[in-house]
C-alpha cells in the first residue's frame, strides 16, 4: 500500500536519514485551502495564510511520523520511508512484525510527539493570547490535540489499534491479537464511515481506508505466520516459539524467527527452543 503510495508521490528529502515523500494529491489540498479561504470573502493574504497553515499541518504529521521512526530506530528497526497524503502519514518499516513491547513504543510515541505539539504551542498561545482555533496558533495546537487523540483510537491500523495489538499479542499471540484487532479497527472504521455522511466526506474515507487496510493488515500477518510454519524446517538455524490457545487444543506460531538477507528477522531476536511433538 505505502509502495503504491509512493509512485505517485514527490520527494521532499531525508529526515534524520529517512527518505520523505509527499502524495501529489497534496497539491489539491492546499488549492482547497487557498480556495475556501478566498470563497468565504478572504483575500489573497488570507488565502496565503490558509495554505500556510495546511504545510504546518502537514509539517506536525510529519513530525508524528519521524516519532515512530526514530522510536523504531532504538529498537534496531530503520525506517524505509516516510509518505505524507490527504489521509495522513504513513511511516514503513523494515520489517512486519515487532515484539509486542516494542509495538507499544513504536506506535505510542507519534501521539507522543503529537501531543507534546500541542502543549507547546498551547502554551504559546496562553502567552500570545490566541487561543481561538481560528488563530494560526491555536488552530495549529488544536489540530496537533486532534492529531493525537485521533490516532489513539483503537482502530487498528492506526496508532491506538496497534497499542491494542501489542497489548493482546503478549497476552494471546500475534496472530490472535491481529484478528480481535482487526476486528475491532473495522468497527471502528464502520463508525467512522456512519459519521462521515453526516460530518465530513474526509472522516468517511479514513474509515474506508482504515477499514481495507485493517483486513490487510491481517491478511499479511496470517501468511506471514504460516510461510514461516513451513518454512520453519528449511530456514538455517530458525527459531520458534509456540503458544496454546486458551483451550490448550491447538499450537499456533507465537513468532518465528528465520534468517533473511544474512540476518535475524524480526531483527535482534532471541527465543528459547520449545520442542514440541504437535509440530511434527
Amino acid at each position: 500500500m505505502v509502495a503504491g503510495m509512493s509512485a505517485w508521490s514527490w520527494s521532499l528529502g531525508r529526515f534524520f536519514g529517512i527518505e520523505t515523500r509527499v502524495h501529489f494529491t497534496f497539491v489539491l489540498v492546499l488549492a482547497w485551502a487557498a480556495y475556501s479561504a478566498i470563497a468565504q470573502g478572504g483575500t489573497a493574504v488570507a488565502a496565503a495564510l490558509a495554505v500556510l497553515f495546511m504545510v504546518a499541518v502537514f509539517a506536525s504529521v510529519l513530525l508524528h511520523e519521524i516519532g515512530h521512526a526514530l522510536m523504531a530506530r532504538v529498537f534496531g528497526v530503520p525506517t524505509r520511508r516516510i509518505v505524507l497524503s490527504p489521509l495522513g502519514g504513513v511511516a514503513q518499516l523494515d520489517g512486519q512484525v515487532l515484539r509486542p513491547r516494542e509495538e507499544f513504543w513504536v506506535a505510542l510515541a507519534g501521539p507522543l510527539v503529537s501531543f507534546v505539539l500541542a502543549g507547546s504551542l498551547f502554551t504559546l498561545a496562553a502567552l500570545t493570547g490566541a487561543w481561538s482555533p481560528t488563530s494560526f496558533i491555536g488552530g495549529l495546537a488544536w489540530a496537533n490535540l486532534m492529531i493525537a487523540a485521533f490516532n489513539m483510537l483503537p482502530a487498528f491500523p492506526m496508532d491506538g489499534g496497534r497499542v491494542l495489538r501489542s497489548v493482546l499479542a503478549s497476552r494471546v499471540g500475534l496472530g490472535r491479537g491481529t484478528e480481535i484487532a482487526a476486528k475491532v479497527g473495522r468497527v471502528a472504521a464502520v463508525g467512522m464511515m456512519i459519521a462521515g455522511l453526516f460530518t465530513s466526506p474526509m472522516l468517511f474515507l479514513i474509515g474506508a481506508f482504515v477499514f481495507v487496510a485493517a483486513g490487510a493488515e491481517a491478511r499479511a500477518v496470517d501468511g506471514f505466520l504460516g510461510r514461516r510454519s513451513r518454512d520453519v524446517g528449511r530456514a538455517p538455524g530458525a527459531l520458534f516459539g509456540r503458544r496454546e490457545d486458551s483451550r490448550g487444543e491447538r499450537v499456533v506460531p507465537d513468532a518465528i524467527f528465520g534468517r533473511q538477507g544474512g540476518r535475524l528477522w524480526p531483527p535482534r531476536r532471541k527465543v528459547v527452543v520449545v520442542i514440541d511433538d504437535r509440530w511434527n
